[in-house]
């Protein structure tokens, strides 16, 4: 009886050892596929990511026996050909992009209120001080060649200046829609100074 146990133990201890043989194998052989794994995704090439710059070009429009190129805010030329809206603070909070959101929005739809109401008196003004007829089809035409360039501009204005849940929406939209404008109005100005008067 006591061989029996002393038996049986041993072959029980067998088996345990045995069954532990063959899991350190199977570790092995995992650990081995893991080392080829490691190795071929070292051997991969790098993607380094280079910083990201966007450039808007200024707008040219081909009509009207020639070619209409009304360029926002033309009396600096410089800004004009370097206008590039760079995001600043590409990491930006929620709340504030909300806030850029709602404020690019309302400034959107005043402008073009403003193209749609105003500014054809402002061009129809402007056309009699430079002794120019210009009729309905035209200055519809102006007008649409500027607004192609206006949510650009209300961007570039936008995101030049820090917004904080402090600021005042309304301050900071008056300030915005001042600056567009004065930007909508001196292109005109600009434009029609050098159309000629046949035209």
């Amino acid at each position: 009886m006591h061989n029996n146990d002393l038996f049986k133990y041993i072959w029980q201890l067998h088996q345990y050892i045995q069954h532990q043989d063959q899991r350190i194998l199977q570790l092995n052989h995992m650990i081995r596929e893991l080392k080829k794994d490691v190795e071929k995704i070292k051997s991969q090439p790098v993607t380094n990511v280079e910083k990201i710059e966007y450039k808007f070009d200024q707008l040219k429009v081909e009509q009207l026996d020639g070619t209409l190129n009304i360029g926002l805010n033309p009396m600096t030329p410089d800004q004009i050909d370097n206008f590039d809206v760079q995001q600043k603070g590409m990491n930006i909070n929620g709340v504030q992009q909300q806030l850029r959101e709602q404020l690019f929005r309302q400034c959107n739809e005043e402008i073009n209120q403003f193209l749609n109401t105003d500014c054809v008196g402002f061009i129809e003004q402007a056309g009699q001080q430079f002794d120019l007829r210009l009729d309905e089809p035209h200055r519809r035409h102006i007008i649409e060649d500027i607004r192609k360039q206006i949510e650009s501009r209300i961007n570039y204005y936008i995101n030049s200046q820090p917004l904080t849940e402090q600021d005042s929406l309304l301050d900071k939209k008056q300030e915005i829609l001042l600056q567009v404008k004065k930007d909508v109005e001196n292109s005109i100005m600009h434009f029609l100074q050098h159309l000629p008067k046949d035209s």
